[in-house]
């Protein structure tokens, strides 16, 4: 192969993986600003997927870059359902985002649901709040058992 050939399926290559890359991340394939591109591809009736608001690992290392602050809910629902502060770290350490449960509502703090595991194998699903100076820790919820808690 020559030198020109070599470069045009490397370029193939980066593009084949650039639109893999945003259709897993955001459930379309994206608009390539053709012409006779169709205005919206979308199911109308599909539920909507909250805005991106960056990467994964760009939102996760923004969470954890801040003092970490524990709402009143949070916290009745952490001692309700036995999830640590320590956990809670693993899980923003650790967790993937799920963007389905996560909301850029355009407001000051848009919240990032964030999925993993506790040490003793909860399957688990922490709601953060990106704000400007903090990170809330807003709820934690597990994900394969119901809790009677009575949090105000």
């Amino acid at each position: 192969m020559n030198n020109k050939t070599t470069k045009i399926i490397a370029s193939a290559i980066v593009f084949i993986i650039y639109i893999a890359y945003q259709f897993f991340t955001t459930g379309e394939l994206p608009n390539l600003g053709g012409n006779n591109s169709p205005k919206s591809t979308k199911n109308t009736n599909a539920p909507s997927k909250p805005k991106s608001f960056g990467s994964d690992a760009a939102i996760l290392a923004d969470l954890q870059s801040k003092k970490l602050i524990y709402t009143k809910h949070a916290k009745c629902r952490m001692d309700c359902r036995t999830i640590s502060k320590n956990e809670v770290l693993d899980v923003l350490e650790n967790g993937r985002i799920n963007h389905r449960k996560s909301e850029d509502q355009g407001g000051e703090c848009p919240t990032v649901a964030v999925e993993g595991f506790t040490d003793d194998n909860q399957e688990v699903r922490i709601i953060f709040a990106q704000c400007d100076r903090v990170t809330k820790v807003v709820t934690t919820i597990d994900l394969k058992r119901k809790y009677n808690c009575y949090c105000e």
